[in-house]
């Protein structure tokens, strides 16, 4: 358990963020992929607040990691995506996946029916855990749910969202919008595209795909010498053994040839090419299974991408949006983010992720006539109908900035002295931040409009 403070997440994420955030390490029973009974870990993280007793839980899928010990449930920097979630007014929800973490085992990447369960199996172990008072401090949930994740995680929150729906459980799980972010949703369209380029950034991905797909399904090959050439067949074997903790994927990569026929055997390389049409070799029909883009989500989705990604083909989230749509989808969009590559399209993603959440969920409302007392200024009532009353300690020319949940400025009111009373009952309801800029600092501060 760690406690982070809502200073040091804010300044690191630039966003408006209100809470202190408790973060837990979860070990919960759920099922293999072969439906066996397992174990997983996972990160848990929830605000602390004296004022509001329930939450919204948002799921965080992480991206791809070959160590162990990369996830979130080691506290590594990608757990901060769901801290900064959680400070925001979540629980934060953020499952290692099988064979990561403490799970046992070869982790199937980009396995989608075992993504979901480890996802959903967690959710359940986190509500128990609250029911059974075995976590101090840890709000409930409100019933609302929110999904998303980054790469392997896009593909992840796809197929929990996907899962969830198909299997009628939006009952157990209301799922209010999920956003997966530059994530293979189809495997067998752009994903293999990208993968049969001329060469490919990652090399190390395709092994694991293979790797994962062969613990699944069995019938992918017998050694690493059936698929992959020499020297490489002796190179990977540490990599996918089931209980690796110290080598990751940038060695890999390191060692790996970029150009699929330098490091595929001729054979396989030429049979995945013959039935690429019918999907007959046992590759495609492992990538095929694992699909998620073909389907008809009722809640809405929001697919975001940049079109300079060189490891997971934007084309994803266009395929995926126009099947959909085609499907009879009638709230799915893909959400161009600029021309970034992958890990420059994380923090544009995600700050737009969370935004539009903010305009789904429902606020915590303890009284209606919250008073919020934050470094230097008073802002009240929260939630407001129709007047808005700052008061800054500070004297001076100070700026108020309210945005949209969208971050979209609407006003903006310079050289306030100590108070001002703001008429907000022209504005639409729904979640606005009111930012004070100060001569030493800014504050900013979620309120929401009746």
């Amino acid at each position: 358990m760690n406690t982070t403070p809502q200073v040091t997440l804010a300044s690191v994420a630039n966003l408006p963020l209100e809470y202190d955030v408790e973060t837990y390490k979860i070990i919960y029973n759920t099922i293999d992929a072969l439906g066996n009974p397992t174990i997983a870990s996972g990160a848990f993280c929830f605000p602390i607040s004296e004022g509001c007793s329930n939450f919204p839980i948002a799921v965080y899928e992480h991206g791809t990691s070959l160590r162990k010990v990369d996830v979130p449930s080691y506290d590594v920097q990608e757990t901060y995506i769901g801290k900064i979630f959680s400070a925001g007014g979540y629980n934060v929800v953020m499952p290692d996946y099988l064979g990561m973490g403490e799970s046992p085992g070869l982790h199937p990447y980009c396995h989608g029916a075992s993504e979901a369960t480890a996802t959903v199996d967690m959710i359940r172990a986190v509500r128990e855990a609250q029911m059974l008072d075995m976590i101090p401090g840890m709000t409930a949930d409100n019933g609302e749910m929110f999904l998303t994740g980054y790469s392997q995680g896009g593909h992840a929150a796809m197929a929990t969202h996907k899962y969830v729906e198909e299997n009628n459980l939006l009952s157990e799980f209301n799922i209010l919008a999920s956003a997966p972010c530059s994530g293979p949703y189809e495997i067998t369209g752009a994903m293999a595209d990208t993968i049969l380029a001329a060469s490919y950034s990652n090399p190390g991905y395709i092994v694991y795909l293979m790797a994962s797909y062969q613990s699944v399904y069995g019938n992918l090959y017998n050694t690493y010498s059936d698929i992959l050439r020499s020297p490489y067949d002796q190179i990977v074997e540490p990599y996918f053994n089931g209980n690796n903790t110290t080598l990751g994927m940038g060695s890999l990569n390191d060692q790996l040839p970029t150009i699929i026929q330098e490091l595929v055997v001729d054979s396989v390389v030429q049979n995945f090419l013959n039935s690429a049409s019918d999907f007959s070799h046992p590759l495609w029909q492992a990538m095929s299974d694992n699909d998620n883009h073909d389907w008809v989500p009722t809640r809405p989705v929001r697919m975001y991408y940049c079109t300079g990604d060189e490891q997971v083909s934007f084309q994803n989230a266009i395929a995926a949006e126009a099947t959909m749509q085609a499907n009879g989808a009638e709230n799915v969009e893909a959400i161009y983010m600029g021309d970034g590559m992958h890990n420059e399209c994380i923090l544009p993603s995600l700050s737009d992720v969370y935004y539009w959440f903010d305009t789904l969920r429902t606020p915590c409302n303890t009284n209606g006539l919250e008073v919020i007392k934050l470094d230097g200024v008073e802002m009240f009532p929260n939630p407001v109908i129709d007047e808005l009353e700052i008061k800054i300690v500070s004297p001076g020319k100070n700026q108020i900035i309210i945005s949209d949940g969208f971050g979209k400025q609407v006003e903006h009111i310079q050289n306030v002295q100590n108070s001002i009373k703001i008429s907000m009952s022209a504005y639409d309801s729904g979640c606005y931040f009111i930012e004070v800029r100060m001569k030493d600092r800014s504050v900013v501060q979620k309120i929401i409009k009746d």
